[in-house]
């Protein structure tokens, strides 16, 4: 929006110039040639606002520049007649409507370029007034305009390529980290199905040659179903395969595949220290934290810090970068409030902090270092 209200602020003059040059013979005609530069301008600006689109469409573009033609055209004669003597208001106005089409495609700004070239020329001979002038002051309006524009058009369009990317980028570690899980659930689910399968047929086979043995074969399924079920739900919160440093490296890879500059600071004497149990759970922390950062941040950097700081182990993880429309979604999710729940049934305590000042989000985990053997 503001590269629109940029835009339109320059082409304001398609509209002063022509008014300023031309002195309609009444009022009502006046009047009617204002109603119709309003029109012009009205139409330019659909014209500009597909320019400064993400993914303009190809028919979009091509009808409003037929349209924004047309317009301009209809001012053909009356703008030519009530030129002021020796002035060429019409060919200001088309050298405008020439820059609009030509900073959505660079086709498009040819072919308004031909006609309303043409038109020019046609006007001069029409009017009695100099064709080499016409034409001179249409194209050449249009291209200082269209390259005085273009730098604007550019970069707004760098920027959604850029956003493009990153987005991608996103897309592309949380589809690595579902594949991580349909994974571990293959793994897991495969091999303990199969035996499950196995040991139901040996149960069935049993039920009337001996009873016993057959009641001994149901209780082993149902543990193994149960050891299953655990597995699960390991495998789905990454704990079957992830330690926390072996998380942060995982997660120092995907920030920097995302162009988010990561910093790690985690001290490599306190690492073997942390249980497992606990170990995991920071894993399972740094996880989500890093997944809202790709997901729901602007971040350019973020940083994960693990600190020994007795009796207490800290994990902190900072972005700069959380969108003001995705607090509340950050905040209302069930990643995070799911950690903290797990947190509590170890003896951790989550805190999220959020500063909407400095655009900064940070994630903090406290515990104890006997959290994990105590639970």
């Amino acid at each position: 929006m503001i590269v629109l209200g940029v835009l339109m602020a320059c082409f304001a003059w398609a509209l002063i110039i022509p008014m300023s040059l031309t002195t309609p013979p009444s009022i009502l005609l006046a009047a009617v040639f204002m109603t119709g530069l309003a029109i012009f301008g009205a139409t330019m600006m659909l014209v500009l606002w597909v320019a400064v689109s993400p993914s303009p469409a190809l028919g979009a573009a091509w009808w409003r520049t037929a349209l924004l033609l047309a317009v301009s055209l209809a001012l053909w004669a009356p703008t030519y007649g009530w030129a002021e003597r020796g002035e060429q208001p019409w060919a200001w106005l088309a050298g405008f409507a020439i820059a609009a089409c030509a900073l959505i495609t660079w086709q498009t700004g040819i072919v308004a370029a031909v006609v309303l070239g043409t038109a020019a020329s046609i006007g001069g001979i029409v009017f009695d007034t100099s064709i080499a002038a016409g034409v001179l002051i249409t194209l050449g309006c249009g291209l200082v305009v269209w390259a005085m524009c273009q730098a604007f058009v550019w970069l707004l369009r760098l920027l959604w390529a850029a956003q493009a990317g990153r987005e991608a980028q996103a897309e592309l570690a949380i589809a690595e980290e579902r594949l991580r899980v349909s994974r571990d659930l293959h793994d897991v689910l495969g091999h303990r199905l199969g035996i499950i399968a196995l040991k139901a047929e040996l149960a069935a086979d049993l039920t009337r040659r001996d009873p016993a043995q057959a009641a001994m074969e149901s209780e082993g399924i149902r543990e193994l179903a149960n050891d299953t079920l655990v597995e699960v739900r390991r495998a789905i919160h990454g704990e079957t395969t992830a330690d926390l440093a072996t998380q942060l490296q995982a997660a120092d890879l995907v920030l920097r595949s995302a162009g988010i500059e990561a910093s790690i600071d985690a001290d490599q004497e306190v690492l073997p220290r942390i249980p497992q149990a606990l170990s995991r759970l920071l894993a399972a922390v740094v996880r989500e934290a890093v997944t809202n950062v790709l997901r729901h941040s602007d971040a350019r950097h973020a940083s994960i810090t693990v600190a020994d700081t007795e009796p207490l182990i800290r994990l902190i993880v900072v972005n700069d970068g959380v969108r003001e429309a995705a607090r509340s979604e950050v905040s209302g999710g069930s990643g995070l409030a799911t950690l903290s729940a797990r947190c509590t049934a170890m003896g951790a305590h989550l805190i999220v902090d959020r500063q909407a000042d400095k655009n900064r989000f940070e994630v903090k985990v406290e515990c104890r270092h006997d959290a994990g053997r105590s639970r």
